[in-house]
């Protein structure tokens, strides 16, 4: 064996090290952004079934049901007064009425849910929409000098809002 050839060897063995170090670099990377793509997706799709539910003005369904079960006790009274010839006339709508009573709890339990949610996607302070939240990553080495990766959230909001990682980095303009 020459020194030529050894040096050759050693030429396309580092070659391949750094070949095979780059394609494992993009796959990683590709993962990642392919992860930051399906959050990104995942919270635009939650944020337009927020803006759905909200545009649906859940006070006005509210107030539909309160406007039915007052015609409902009106009737019942009115028939009431006919009791002998209407007793299942009556129960039939005491019936309704419970059911339409037990529709608007729901719906009241559905408002008080909403309510939680869409605070996820609002400025604590002034109420603006959530406009972005990401992950990004960082490598870094530990203290016996392994590499390590650190995930940090940002969080956007239109008011100017920044958060990262918890801590506001830029305050919101409309406070």
């Amino acid at each position: 064996m020459t020194i030529e050839y050894i040096f050759y060897t050693q030429l396309v063995s580092i070659f391949t090290f750094i070949i095979v170090l780059f394609v494992l670099y993009r796959v990683l990377v590709s993962q990642k952004d392919a992860t930051i793509e399906f959050l990104r997706e995942k919270n635009e799709f939650i944020s337009q079934k927020l803006t759905a539910a909200a545009s649906q003005s859940p006070d006005m369904l509210a107030k539909s049901l309160s406007d039915r079960v007052k015609l409902l006790d009106e009737e019942i009274e009115r028939l009431s007064n006919d009791k002998d010839k209407n007793q299942d006339t009556i129960k039939e709508k005491e019936k309704e009425i419970s059911n339409v009573r037990n529709e608007a709890k729901k719906l009241l339990n559905q408002i008080a849910i909403a309510s939680d949610l869409i605070e996820d996607f609002t400025c604590p302070t002034c109420g603006s929409h959530l406009v972005e939240r990401t992950y990004q990553s960082e490598s870094v080495e530990d203290y016996q000098g392994r590499p390590a990766d650190i995930d940090h959230e940002y969080i956007l909001y239109e008011c100017g809002l920044t958060i990262v990682d918890g801590s506001e980095e830029r305050p919101c303009e409309n406070a």
